[in-house]
């Protein structure tokens, strides 16, 4: 721990003067080492709050439900009250949007491991159970979680990447570890990773994804109509791309070619990254006409498709947070990140709304969600374009209430917590 703290104020120092010639740096810093940390009666006397550290919006996401079952108490009977400390600034936006007005939840950004930050936080508030969701390892916040409270890993994920990076330093990754009550793991496979690391076995319990617990947002009739009118043609079988990575948009751009040439389909792409827009259009002109496609902005901002009725054989969202919008709308759903090597994205949206995701073979990051669904026949893996283009000859719906429903083990989670 000395030796930690040590190389954190010497990267500080540097950390420091770089951050004099960049503002967003220095900005990101100061909002979390220098924050306003008091209690300001939110715990009475005799009360005791429960403290849970998230990085970015998707993992408050798959908390949310965590969240609220501990806020209202359904399991003990007693309204708890909660820290919720988040890294990135979306995250921060996300969850203060959300809680902002809830008097009985204390938001804060993570204080990045700093010793004198993180034992201030203790300090002023009594502070009983600290979740950690997913796998961040953070010394100083272990040390004092577990010196004042009791300390949970909940959905824990450690990829063979991760694995190799911590045993580098195992000395400290495996002492800090170590501290956790219970560590909640999302498959068998994770559990032995973290057992390569030396932690102890029996402080190790595998639970399913917290994404099971999600409750995605339902667009509503008007919602739907509004798209109908303007972007989704409803007389085509749309077919919609989410979360796309470079090389998958020609993919699917070959494969769009290919099997449309009695124009019964409509292909709707939405990148993972927005400033990659640019790119994917010069891809489709190769291809296709300026005429044959557009920009989502575009058609929302002009609304002329209800006018003309013209749609676009080819929509690029160029727009964030609607993916589940376009998910809703689609009659095949492809999940990127699955046909190149990334390790895949979330296929649980699309399930939940009845689809049945379409992946590549690449799905090391979704490993036992995906074989969840293929159990049940709700996944289509394909590995190349002629593939793709023999099951885009064919329909089919999922009822996947059944799967949700069996894979949720949000209650198994909570009764390691809170008893």
């Amino acid at each position: 721990m000395i030796l930690y703290n040590l190389l954190r104020n010497l990267l500080y120092f540097v950390i420091m003067i770089l951050a004099i010639f960049n503002g967003k740096l220095l900005k990101f810093f100061k909002s979390r080492l220098f924050q306003k940390i008091e209690n300001d009666d939110f715990l009475n006397s005799g009360e005791e709050a429960i403290f849970i550290h998230f990085s970015s919006v998707g993992e408050f996401n798959l908390t949310k439900e965590l969240i609220s079952e501990i806020l209202e108490g359904k399991k003990t009977g007693k309204k708890e009250k909660v820290i919720l400390s988040v890294m990135t600034n979306t995250g921060f936006e996300a969850v203060s949007k959300e809680y902002s007005e809830n008097r009985n939840v204390k938001i804060f950004y993570f204080p990045l491991d700093d010793f004198l930050a993180i034992r201030k936080i203790y300090k002023k508030y009594k502070i009983k159970k600290t979740l950690i969701i997913e796998t961040e390892i953070w010394p100083n916040l272990y040390y004092f979680a577990a010196k004042n409270g009791e300390l949970f890993i909940v959905n824990g994920r450690l990829t063979e990447k991760k694995l190799k990076s911590y045993l580098k330093f195992g000395w400290i990754v495996k002492k800090t570890v170590n501290r956790a009550k219970k560590i909640m793991v999302q498959s068998v496979s994770d559990r032995e990773r973290y057992e390569k690391l030396g932690i102890k076995r029996d402080k190790i319990k595998v639970y399913k994804n917290l994404k099971y617990s999600i409750k995605y947002n339902k667009i509503s009739e008007d919602q739907k109509k509004e798209y109908y009118d303007t972007v989704v043609d409803r007389n085509k079988k749309a077919i919609v791309c989410g979360s796309t990575r470079p090389d998958e948009e020609k993919i699917w751009l070959d494969v769009f070619e290919k099997i449309n040439i009695n124009n019964e389909y409509q292909l709707i792409i939405v990148p993972r990254h927005l400033k990659r827009v640019y790119e994917i259009e010069k891809m489709i002109l190769e291809k296709f006409s300026r005429n044959d496609y557009s920009l989502f902005t575009k058609i929302e901002k002009n609304k002329k498709n209800s006018e003309t009725g013209k749609y676009k054989k080819i929509v690029i969202v160029d727009k964030m947070g609607i993916l589940t919008d376009f998910y809703q709308m689609s009659d095949f759903a492809f999940v990127g990140g699955t046909l190149v090597d990334i390790g895949g994205h979330s296929i649980l949206e699309p399930l939940y709304y009845g689809k049945k995701p379409i992946i590549g073979k690449y799905f090391q990051n979704i490993e036992e969600i995906v074989k969840d669904a293929k159990e049940l026949g709700f996944i289509e893996i394909v590995e190349n374009e002629d593939e793709i283009v023999e099951y885009l000859k064919k329909f089919e719906n999922v009822d996947t209430r059944e799967f949700f429903e069996k894979n949720n083990e949000i209650n198994k989670i909570l009764d390691e917590i809170l008893y």
